[in-house]
């Protein structure tokens, strides 16, 4: 490789390739696959709980989608309805509830904690809070201003609880992608 054309500096392009960890660019993706999975499973519980808890209060189930629909749409997508930009919304929370899940699997790999479930609901809680407390207010104030913050608050902390299972799904992961054993007289195709 020509060190000088290349886009990284010269101390990173000559870097020797790690011969005794092979193991080290699998390790990372598992655990992002697997942090993927438990945030995208978290945000789809997060979901239902908080169309449970819009039906509970007499609401449409498509109040909070609408809600977060109007990042993209704008006020006029905040009905008490399903519309074409509902969807939209439940596809932003998957997002970036996935995104921040691939985080959380990255940094817990495959840590068994006994506290991990309490744990991920304070992270729950953290991301609520940096969320609805800074982030929305100062770019999209709608979400902030008409979100409902309890079921929103008990909806994070199921989030960060199921947030707790990517380490068991790293491991389900390492175990089936992990060296195939052949026998002798078997022939692999």
């Amino acid at each position: 490789m020509d060190v000088a054309n290349s886009r990284y500096p010269a101390q990173v392009a000559q870097m020797p390739v790690s011969e005794d960890r092979p193991w080290a660019a699998r390790l990372y993706a598992r655990h992002a696959l697997a942090g993927l999975e438990a945030g995208v499973l978290g945000a789809l519980l997060m979901t239902g709980w908080l169309m449970l808890a819009s039906v509970w209060l007499h609401r449409s189930v498509w109040s909070v989608p609408n809600l977060f629909a109007t990042v993209f749409y704008g006020p006029e997508a905040y009905v008490n309805a399903f519309v074409h930009s509902s969807l939209s919304g439940v596809a932003l929370l998957l997002v970036i509830y996935g995104a921040l899940g691939v985080l959380w699997g990255v940094v817990w790999q495959e840590k068994r904690h006994p506290f991990l479930r309490l744990v991920g609901a304070f992270a729950g809680l953290l991301v609520y809070t940096l969320f609805f407390n800074f982030i929305w207010p100062h770019t999209k104030p709608l979400v902030s201003l008409y979100a409902p913050n309890r079921q929103l608050e008990v909806a994070h902390m199921l989030w960060g609880i199921m947030l707790a299972a990517s380490p068991r799904f790293a491991r389900n992961i390492s175990s089936a992608t992990g060296p195939a054993e052949v026998r002798s007289g078997e022939v692999i195709l």
